[in-house]
């Protein structure tokens, strides 16, 4: 119920017996979710209106999670802060996108390939991905970015790089604990969940490019960027290229 209508008008427009209508009205105006006017017009309480939107969230989530209900059963969506899985219905554009064993580079090609030419530039690594720094030294040539990554990813990066943790100009790193990964471009947002056993999954991301989702991962990001510790700040050296 959008707007005020009379059981008249309810009758006329769902599906269901005339006094089932009459019925269901009777116990949503028991139960304060709706109040009728002097009009004998039946609208949406305070309450109401707080319900009428769970209800619709609810079943935003029932279409995402049957949109690709293998992914759903397979991914642990609790890495996500609790905040955010109260928004997953926000995702429900998005697609989930797999690459196959003869292809197990295709998803960091395609992000690398947003991430070109983007003024946006907003990742979160909780692993290491050997070839993200250089795409990242080459984005940030053109425009600031930013990197959320995780200890494991700096002491993986030490590994490689005589113990210190090379940071490109331009690109601002903060360290903090998370499992999920994610890349925020101007048109595109990727999301990787861990599977069930904590691993991380690199042949599938969830890809969306809608208004919704897009607000939803800028929010997460911005989320983790507070959290985080700048890497300036960690006992770890580093050296500007």
């Amino acid at each position: 119920m959008d707007s005020r209508a009379t059981t008249q008008d309810l009758c006329a427009e769902l599906e269901g017996s005339e006094s089932g209508i009459y019925a269901a009205t009777s116990e949503l105006h028991e139960r304060g979710l709706i109040r009728r006017d002097d009009d004998d017009e039946w609208s949406l309480t305070g309450i109401g209106l707080v319900v009428s939107e769970v209800v619709s969230d609810r079943r935003r989530l029932d279409e995402l999670l049957a949109s690709d209900a293998d992914y759903w059963r397979t991914h642990d969506a609790t890495a996500l802060p609790n905040s955010f899985r109260g928004r997953l219905q926000s995702l429900r554009e998005a697609d989930v996108i797999r690459v196959s064993d003869a292809d197990p580079a295709g998803i960091v090609r395609l992000i690398h390939e947003q991430l070109v030419g983007s003024e946006r530039v907003a990742v979160v690594a909780p692993v290491h991905f050997p070839n993200l720094g250089r795409t990242l030294r080459t984005v940030c040539r053109e425009h600031p970015g930013r990197l959320v990554v995780t200890d494991a990813v700096i002491e993986a990066i030490r590994r490689h790089d005589d113990g210190v943790v090379p940071v490109p100009e331009n690109l601002s790193i903060r360290v903090l604990d998370v499992e999920f990964a994610l890349a925020v471009t101007d048109e595109t947002t990727f999301l990787s969940l861990p599977t069930l056993d904590g691993e991380y999954d690199a042949k599938t991301e969830i890809v969306a490019d809608d208004e919704e989702s897009m607000e939803w991962a800028l929010d997460l990001f911005e989320w983790s960027w507070r959290r985080a510790m700048p890497i300036a700040d960690h006992s770890v050296p580093t050296r500007s290229i």
